[in-house]
């Protein structure tokens, strides 16, 4: 209980705070009266916890939810954020590498993650632009889960 005092902390403040604005219908802070603030809250309070406590265990889950967050956010709120689902994944390989750096631990999963989710965000504007490779293109668009697959399996099954 003691390690965790930060983290309860700011969840206790942070749920006290946003049911007070929906309770009271502050109009100037109505744009947190959403289901996405729960997440901000937790996020805050799990990255706290883990920078502040040391407890670097926590980056991961505190990235990857505020990203999500942020994402679902960002949809209702800004024209130009990406209705796409790979940016999720870029929330998730971003928390990969972030508690890689501080935990010495391997930053190659988090790096192919994210050039993964940048390909798939980015993969029908690379597709227009290079017209002229559109046959090669699109026969390696066939077959890419394919090749990601056995990558996978490679990671998964090799001894090393």
């Amino acid at each position: 209980m003691r390690k965790n005092r930060l983290f309860l902390g700011i969840l206790l403040i942070g749920f006290g705070l946003f049911y007070f604005i929906s309770k009271w219908h502050i109009t100037s802070l109505q744009s947190f009266n959403d289901w996405t603030t729960p997440l901000f809250i937790t996020s805050i309070a799990l990255l706290v916890q883990a920078f502040k406590g040391k407890e670097y265990y926590y980056i991961f889950p505190g990235i990857v939810v505020f990203g999500f967050g942020f994402h679902f956010y960002a949809l209702k709120h800004f024209s130009f954020w990406p209705h796409h689902w790979s940016v999720l994944i870029l929330f998730i390989s971003i928390g990969m590498i972030l508690q890689s750096r501080k935990t010495r631990a391997d930053l190659l999963p988090g790096v192919i993650l994210f050039i993964i989710g940048l390909f798939l965000l980015f993969n029908e504007k690379l597709s227009s632009m290079l017209g002229s490779l559109q046959t090669q293109i699109s026969s390696f668009q066939q077959y890419w889960p394919i090749i990601i697959a056995v990558i996978g399996c490679y990671f998964l099954f090799s001894k090393k």
